[in-house]
């Protein structure tokens, strides 16, 4: 009798022998991974996870990631909180204003920080220079973004305050239009937003001087991790954008050419942006600070009601994160 007439001989062998091709080892190893979805904002401050997606470094980890493009951090968070994703793309500013309402979310790293993403675009013929020239102008924004922080900040340098000028809460995608159509007379637009209006044929534009006046923060967000798949899932992800960054540092032109791929973007913007932009996996004190700081704008502004600024140390989970790169962490 051979070892075939016995069924558990017969797997074990078969088992073996499918281990042994590599085809059948993934698929094997595949069916055991994680399914999840990201929300992940359109624009080049995602690029982590599109070099990722390219580069199979989320295949490599252990989880099975569907990105699901998202127009803004702020609809990101959005999906994420409503269970439309496990998984987001988020700015400091989206994460600040939400903390003052919820707390069931987490940040769990920073992965990039610019300076410069954020811009004030006018028309050229309006004769608006500096923050005063902006009193009485209808100035077309995301709220509860970062935009709105930004052009906060700008004024306030001015003396102007926010009640001085006329807000228009306008979808990112729809803010140029509103400029080409003058609607409002100035935009708070993000890339790629913001190059696409600045150089839109249709119209002469020029920027307001804004640079290194907020550094903007991207940030993976989840709802809170309470079990060990979703601790799981959170290290895969940051695990596979560590590679991605470090893919970033290494082959800069080949990771534009990715980006350029995936958001159908052409070469002289990614040129345009990519020096704003630094890439790195953290969860440190400068978070926390611009975290409470716009906090404490928001508050003081009316924006919500509540007085007291969070703990923000309550809504950040840096256990996955401490597992890739624990010199990243220094919140504590």
């Amino acid at each position: 009798m051979t070892i075939f007439h016995y069924p558990f001989l017969r797997l074990s062998l078969l088992t073996v022998v499918c281990l042994l091709l590599p085809a059948c080892q993934e698929n094997i190893e595949s069916s055991d991974k994680i399914s999840i979805k990201i929300s992940v904002s359109k624009t080049p401050l995602s690029a982590p996870f599109f070099i990722a997606q390219e580069m199979k470094y989320f295949e490599k980890s252990c989880v099975k990631v569907t990105l699901d493009k998202t127009i803004g951090g702020k609809q990101s968070f959005e999906k994420v909180v409503n269970g439309q994703a496990d998984f987001g793309t988020s700015s400091d500013s989206v994460i600040a204003f939400n903390s003052l309402n919820r707390n069931d979310f987490v940040t769990l790293t920073t992965f990039v920080q610019s300076d410069n993403d954020v811009k004030i675009i006018t028309l050229d013929d309006n004769n608006i220079h500096t923050s005063k020239d902006l009193v009485g102008k209808r100035i077309g924004v995301v709220k509860g973004a970062a935009g709105e922080y930004l052009l906060s900040t700008y004024l306030a340098i001015g003396g102007v305050d926010i009640n001085e000028v006329v807000i228009q809460d306008i979808a990112p995608d729809k803010l140029q239009q509103a400029l080409v159509e003058k609607e409002v007379e100035v935009i708070v637009s993000w890339e790629p937003y913001a190059y696409q209006s600045i150089h839109n044929s249709e119209i002469k534009t020029k920027l307001l001087n804004t640079k290194n006046l907020y550094t903007l923060s991207f940030n993976l967000i989840s709802q809170r991790l309470n079990t060990q798949s979703q601790s799981n899932s959170a290290k895969c992800i940051i695990d596979a954008l560590h590679k991605a960054i470090n893919y970033i540092a290494a082959e800069p032109t080949n990771s534009q050419n990715i980006l350029i791929k995936h958001l159908e973007l052409d070469q002289a913007f990614i040129k345009w942006l990519w020096p704003d932009y630094i890439f790195k996996l953290s969860l440190n004190r400068t978070l926390m600070m611009s975290l409470e700081s716009q906090a404490q704008w928001a508050i003081n502004t009316g924006m919500v009601q509540k007085r007291n600024i969070p703990d923000y140390n309550k809504i950040m989970d840096p256990r996955p994160l401490e597992q890739i790169d624990r010199k990243a962490i220094t919140i504590k």
